[in-house]
């Protein structure tokens, strides 16, 4: 979709996400792992093409929450519900949504068993891990693994 043709409620949504993110430490915390892991589907989320799905927005709140407190995340969260939502709504209800969302499934899925693969192995090879750095090792590839299932 080009820019030019998104959903107000998108724009909405992406002006949104773009003044929360301004508000937090883009070194630290969930934002510093999403930029670093994914720095064109973040940029995609502030441009407003991609949405974000709601466990993302939920850990920026959380950021924002360590850096400003609970009551500032509290506050922030009822707009963020209300424009996710709408900005869901939207791009859900658009033409060709349905294909779309069926290939990211197809996506997800494929990724889905991969992480399961990974894990067994990670695991397999962390029950014979000979030194505790070895382990230790191990365990930073496991927690990051986890992240994605």
């Amino acid at each position: 979709m080009a820019v030019a043709q998104l959903p107000s409620a998108a724009v909405d949504f992406a002006r949104f996400l773009a003044g929360l993110t301004a508000r937090l430490d883009r070194r630290s915390g969930w934002l510093a792992v999403f930029l670093e892991r994914d720095p064109d589907g973040m940029a995609a989320c502030l441009a407003g093409s991609e949405l974000p799905p709601w466990d993302v927005v939920d850990a920026l709140l959380q950021d924002l929450a360590a850096d400003q407190g609970a009551a500032a995340a509290r506050t922030e969260a009822a707009t963020a519900r209300a424009l996710h939502a709408a900005a869901t709504a939207a791009h859900d209800g658009g033409p060709g949504a349905a294909a779309a969302l069926a290939r990211r499934l197809d996506v997800l899925l494929r990724e889905r068993r991969y992480t399961a693969e990974r894990l067994q192995e990670l695991t397999a090879h962390r029950a014979t891990a000979t030194t505790e750095e070895a382990a230790a090792a191990l365990d930073v590839d496991l927690a990051l693994s986890l992240i994605h299932i």
